[in-house]
């Protein structure tokens, strides 16, 4: 994680093309339209994404591991939310792909080596697709009985495994299952824990995993780094005061936020450093990390 400190203006952001971005971020006010920035990898400065329409507002998928494209899902007036849009953020370039094919594309991810979607719907059951983005082929990876939850999708960083956020119906609970890419089965199923949002901000090693309880027991939630290939696991209890809504984790370090923004900090919570300051009651609802965080 490299130490950068930036500000969110309202009405002062940029809207400019960027070469390379290092984190997406959905920044809602308490009142009014949110603004959907990227962090441009070159100068540190906070910019407001341009080449999308505004209107249906699009929804933030996930940022490519290489910080050069962010996928969205919007749509025309008459068919909101309906197209997967790949955006290349140098050049406002968009690829489209059908958002609504057997069931509503709710959440995403971009492969780290660029060349895959994998996308997760939950209409009868949740299904996990693939999409080569080269030639638009589609399967499906897995899929079973429940409901996606919102921790979603996320690609470790070797791209061989994806976390798979997901609801069971009959325990009431929500899990995060671990599939192979290679065949699609079941490597790990972590009951009643789920992972990090951030479609790249999951994992902190081809194998580490970060999750967190779905209802916790300690005023101060812990979190747990769980190795899919060992078992192994290790707790960080973190400290209180400096406990925060957690979007990602990059470099081994939380991205998460407390009073004033989002701050990077130790997995413990100590050591905030300061990522994207915030107005007072601004919230961050989408955030994903690139490589170049």
């Amino acid at each position: 994680m490299a130490d950068r400190s930036a500000e969110f203006r309202p009405g002062a952001i940029a809207d400019r093309p960027v070469r390379r971005a290092a984190f997406a971020a959905l920044v809602r006010p308490p009142e009014g339209a949110s603004t959907l920035v990227v962090s441009d990898a070159d100068t540190g400065d906070p910019v407001e994404v341009t080449g999308l329409p505004r209107h249906p507002v699009p929804v933030p998928l996930a940022l490519a591991r290489d910080g050069a494209h962010l996928l969205v899902r919007t749509g025309p007036e008459d068919r909101p939310d309906r197209d997967l849009v790949l955006l290349r953020l140098a050049t406002g370039e968009k690829r489209v792909f059908d958002a609504d094919a057997d069931g509503l594309v709710h959440q995403a991810a971009l492969s780290p080596d660029g060349r895959s979607m994998a996308t997760l719907t939950d209409e009868g059951g949740v299904r996990v697709d693939v999409t080569e983005l080269g030639t638009g082929a589609r399967k499906t990876l897995w899929s079973t009985e429940g409901w996606r939850s919102d921790a979603g999708l996320a690609w470790s960083p070797d791209g061989a495994l994806l976390a798979v956020g997901c609801v069971d119906e009959e325990e009431d609970r929500t899990d995060t299952v671990v599939v192979s890419l290679a065949d699609g089965s079941v490597l790990a199923r972590y009951e009643g824990l789920t992972a990090l949002s951030s479609p790249n901000g999951a994992w902190t090693g081809e194998r580490e995993l970060l999750l967190v309880e779905e209802f916790p027991e300690e005023s101060v939630p812990p979190l747990f780094l769980h190795d899919v290939a060992t078992g192994g696991v290790r707790r960080f209890d973190r400290v209180p005061g400096q406990v925060g809504g957690v979007s990602a984790v990059a470099a081994g370090r939380l991205v998460q936020q407390l009073p004033g923004g989002l701050f990077g900090c130790a997995l413990d919570g100590t050591d905030p450093r300061p990522v994207l300051g915030l107005p007072p009651t601004y919230e961050v609802g989408f955030f994903d990390v690139s490589r170049l965080f």
